[in-house]
């Protein structure tokens, strides 16, 4: 099927594409990748009168990784991001790591950290890493700039925060702490190509006594939006890491969510697979804190 839609334009700053949106407003969609917005304007499942690309805009693009913090670009692309030298060496490593299992290598050169999070699947690869980092959202509009929290991005499948005229421009990662890693899973049937059946990233802080002081822990894949684990960071904090801590958080985990079945994986399946790679994943983060 071919595209149909009657404008496409490339604005080179923020402000033309904001009198862009304001134009047409619900007629119009922002591309950056493409690699969803093309699949739904060539199903007709998308019907708008202008695409409007951003990734001509060069802030969008810029990755700035500081001591106290790193902010990324929502338009860079999730292949270089992965390989990213000044980011897989740092304490965001696992946002790196996260944007690397991102579909195939094709669709990695393409795609983009703010359209993998505005797209809004519950299943994506990136948002975990996002999750277990405290990431901010930094958009802009035509009311001016709003900072909004990733864990209160996200109100359902495809559908986020976001009000019209808005753009994500970037994301902000705080600092971690000291003795604080993470560590990410994504479990599907064809490897990083194939969409995930569950994902579980965690991040685990360590004190001077191997208490926990910090956990997060993101599930994705088991309800309609991504989502932190609320209770079971709360359990984790002020405890060490003994089999039995980790068994109950586990546990935990895999009975504070009700997934759906479908044809990639059965409810009871998806509970099932939490249960196994929470385990995994926080002795992960704890066996990169203690080398």
């Amino acid at each position: 099927m071919t595209m149909k839609f009657d404008k496409y334009f490339r604005p080179g700053t923020l402000e033309e594409a904001f009198q862009l949106l304001q134009e047409y407003g619900d007629d119009c969609k922002i591309v950056a990748g493409g690699t969803d917005v093309v699949i739904r304007l060539k199903a007709q499942v998308l019907k708008v009168k202008a695409i409007i690309d951003i990734s001509a805009i060069p802030e969008l693009k810029e990755v700035k990784v500081e001591d106290d913090k790193a902010v990324i670009g929502a338009t860079h692309d999730l292949m270089s991001l992965s390989k990213m030298p000044e980011l897989r060496d740092s304490e965001w490593e696992i946002v790196a790591e996260c944007a690397g299992h991102v579909s195939s290598t094709q669709i990695r050169n393409r795609a983009t950290l703010g359209g993998n999070n505005c797209n809004a699947s519950p299943s994506a690869d990136t948002t975990p890493g996002l999750l277990i980092s405290d990431a901010v959202v930094n958009v802009m509009g035509k009311d001016g700039a709003r900072d909004i929290p990733i864990d209160e991005f996200f109100v359902g499948p495809g559908k986020t925060v976001l009000k019209p005229g808005e753009v994500v421009v970037s994301f902000t990662l705080p600092k971690q702490g000291d003795r604080c890693e993470a560590a990410y899973h994504k479990h599907a049937i064809r490897g990083d190509t194939d969409i995930s059946i569950v994902c579980v990233g965690v991040r685990i802080g360590l004190d001077e006594h191997d208490c926990v002081y910090k956990a997060r822990v993101a599930l994705g894949a088991v309800a309609p939006t991504p989502l932190r684990a609320y209770e079971v960071e709360k359990y984790l904090v002020g405890k060490k890491l003994t089999d039995d801590v980790i068994e109950e958080a586990a546990k935990m985990a895999s009975e504070s969510i009700k997934p759906i079945s479908d044809v990639r994986g059965s409810a009871e399946y998806r509970k099932e697979m939490v249960y196994v790679n929470m385990k995994h994943m926080i002795r992960e983060a704890v066996s990169k804190i203690n080398t």
